[in-house]
């Protein structure tokens, strides 16, 4: 799975930020997996009284998955939220109310 986080993940250099967000989605539902297996295989060591085994890869992809999730989920937001706006009348734009979602953005 490492191997093809670093060679295929959202991660890879050049990526379009659509494409990382979209990769992002499945490595995200792949690792899930992976990491309740890694739990439960972890509590079952610990319930044997067994050394645990520890793979630092693990946390550092769950680690890494945690803030590009947050960073794609405020992309995907901010898409969302400017594309919404070319649906709106020139009679009914409300500047106040575009200026409080921008700074919004910014402070998150």
């Amino acid at each position: 799975f490492a191997k093809e986080y670093d060679d295929n993940g959202p991660m890879v250099s050049g990526l379009a930020p659509e494409e990382a967000s979209v990769r992002l989605t499945i490595f995200q539902s792949t690792f899930d997996d992976l990491w309740r297996k890694y739990d439960t295989y972890s509590s079952g060591e610990n319930l044997f009284g067994l050394t645990v085994k520890e793979y630092p890869i693990l946390g550092k992809i769950k680690k890494e998955l945690n803030l590009l999730q947050k960073l794609y989920t405020l992309y995907n937001t901010v898409i969302d939220t400017v594309n919404g706006y070319y649906d709106i009348l020139w009679l009914d734009i409300d500047i106040e109310k575009i200026n409080e979602e921008l700074t919004d953005f910014q402070n998150r």
